[in-house]
């Protein structure tokens, strides 16, 4: 899997990267179903977030899907969840809004593997438990107001380091990459085994939460400087 080491390396950090193959390494291992964990790739355009969902989507091909997020956090959108109708593995959606969320109630119960209803056009709504990982794309942060909203303790975020390749040599890791499935596959599994299933169990996207919550940027500045000058009043 040379070519996807070459094309990650300079698209995401160790950190960041260990972040995904994590994730992809649970689908395929099985325990994503119980996972609650979402990925969020936010940053520019242009900057790697779809170079890497398309090579998710071409790894789980036949179990995969694409949503609309953005539409599972407004209610009048009575038809957002039918593209969960197929059970798939892995669900994703390449350009994302989540930075006004009227209602996350719809995309916590997909994250949590919980029963859903699913209403499809012409058909009676019906209940059922997703299996599907989440991966979303966004250029702006993901709004985290709400303690009790449930995103803070299952979104992983995932920013790109914003370096790119020449298009001629990006092109050809690309065309690379879809001989190493297998082996990108296999890889993932051994990071994601060798990590375990519970080690983001209690991470917090403190950067997305820097970027989206004014009041715990205040406070963390105000803590900031208390650190810094102890004796001040």
């Amino acid at each position: 899997h040379s070519a996807w080491d070459e094309l990650m390396d300079k698209l995401y950090s160790p950190e960041e990267k260990r972040k995904l193959e994590w994730a992809i390494g649970s689908v395929v291992s099985g325990d994503s179903k119980k996972i609650q964990k979402c990925i969020v790739i936010y940053g520019k355009g242009g900057k790697g977030k779809s170079t890497v969902l398309n090579i998710i989507q071409d790894l789980f091909h036949g179990y995969d899907t694409t949503f609309r997020a953005s539409d599972m956090g407004d209610r009048t959108k009575d038809f957002s969840m039918a593209a969960f109708n197929s059970f798939p593995l892995v669900a994703i959606d390449h350009d994302t809004d989540l930075s006004r969320i009227n209602d996350n109630s719809r995309l916590n119960s997909i994250i949590a593997h919980e029963a859903i209803e699913i209403n499809e056009k012409y058909k009676p709504a019906y209940a059922a438990r997703s299996n599907a990982m989440l991966f979303m794309a966004t250029n702006s942060g993901v709004l985290i107001t709400d303690q009790n909203s449930g995103l803070i303790r299952r979104l992983i975020d995932v920013e790109p380091t914003g370096d790119l390749f020449a298009s001629a040599h990006y092109e050809s890791l690309m065309s690379r990459i879809k001989f190493e499935h297998g082996a990108i596959a296999t890889h993932c599994l051994n990071v994601y085994k060798g990590m375990g299933a519970t080690y983001y169990r209690d991470y917090a996207p403190v950067k997305m939460m820097f970027k989206t919550n004014v009041f715990y940027n205040f406070i963390e500045e105000l803590n900031e400087l208390q650190r810094r000058f102890p004796h001040a009043r």
